[in-house]
Formats: C-alpha cells, structure tokens, sequence
C-alpha cells in the first residue's frame, strides 16, 4: 500500500513540478503566460477550464482516499486482476513514459506551448519530430499517465477519472483543431492530414 501511494505521490508531483516549471520559465522569457485556457473569450472553454480544475481537485482527493484506506459505497473496491507489485511498478513506468512525452512536447513547443486556446498571438506551428507524426504529444502523455496510475490503483474511483478524462480531452482538442485550422489555414489542413490525433497510424 505504502508503495503505491508513494508511485502515485511522485508521479502527480512530477506532473505538477513539469507544468509549474514551464509555465515560469516560458512566462519569464516571453513576458506571456502560456496558461491561457481561463482567459478565453469562449464560454466552452470557460467551462473547460473549471472542469479541468476539478479534474485536478478530484485527483488530489482520490490520493487522499486511497492514503486513508476510505470505502465510499464499493468505489475504491479494486479490479482484482492488476493487483500485485508487478502491477504496480508497470503502472508506475506506464506513467513516467506518459510524463517523458508531455516533458518532449514542452521542450519542442518552446514558446509555442501553451494551455488551452491562445486567441491573442499565432506561434510557430510545430511540425517536425514526433509532431510529425502525433498532433497531440502532451495528451498521449497525460492519458498515458492516468492509465498508469489505474494499473497502481485499479479502483472505480480511479476508473472513472480515466473516462472523464478522456472524454474531456476529446472536447478539448476538437476545439483546438477548429481553432488552429482557422488560425493556420492551408498549413494545418495539410498538417491534419498526414499526422494523427494521438495515436501514430491509429487515431
């Protein structure tokens, strides 16, 4: 027990270490907070915004739950077939690839990273490297993530998150396409063509 809170402590501390520290450095160089995603002018992505915040909160609970052994009406009951330590260091590693791959996409973006819709500047699209092939590197990563941390805690609770998670991002990126194609035109047309949303030659 006290091994996977520690897998999942580290993992949502380095996520957060990841997003903090971009945000400073980027905002320090640039004189611009890449954190745009509550300054829209979109309700859509107001409402984003407070809902990815939840989703933040909702972790930070779940952590706690676990922590304290809590039994909330069978929902932190967990899928007997992934426990194990072996599990848990495959969940723990599943992760730290999802977080290598939102740490890339931060360094290639450079001050083209941004969270959420940037209505106010238009930055280098970029195309090469694993962008090449993925549009959306950082979600791949994020996703990644929270499926590592459901094979350290195979519960409901952590589940559930998995599914709101990824349906919220589904919403999300769509709306970044539309945007980034009236932004980019042609260029990113041609972009969505030859590249995939998260999956290289699936999706």
């Amino acid at each position: 027990m006290l091994l996977e809170i520690g897998f999942v402590g580290i993992l949502f501390i380095i996520y957060l270490v990841l997003w903090k520290t971009k945000r400073m450095i980027q905002k320090k160089r640039t004189g611009k907070d890449p954190e745009v995603i509550g300054k829209s002018k979109s309700n859509l992505q107001a409402l984003m915004n407070i809902l990815f915040k939840a989703i933040t909160y909702y972790v930070i609970l779940i952590i706690v739950i676990h922590a304290l052994k809590l039994d909330l009406y069978g929902l932190n009951a967990q899928f007997d077939f992934l426990v194990g330590i072996e599990w848990d260091i495959t969940g723990f590693v599943i992760g730290l690839i999802g977080l290598s791959f939102c740490l890339y996409a931060q360094i290639k973006m450079k001050n083209s990273w941004r969270v959420g819709i940037d209505e106010n500047s238009k930055e280098e699209l970029i195309t090469d490297g694993i962008f090449s092939l993925v549009r959306n590197p950082t979600y791949l990563g994020l996703f990644l993530l929270n499926f590592g941390v459901w094979i350290i805690w195979p519960t409901h609770l952590v589940f559930y998150l998995n599914i709101v998670f990824v349906l919220l991002f589904e919403i999300q990126v769509r709306c970044e396409e539309d945007f980034l194609e009236n932004l980019y035109g042609e260029d990113y047309k041609l972009y969505k063509e030859k590249s995939y949303r998260y999956l290289p030659f699936l999706y």
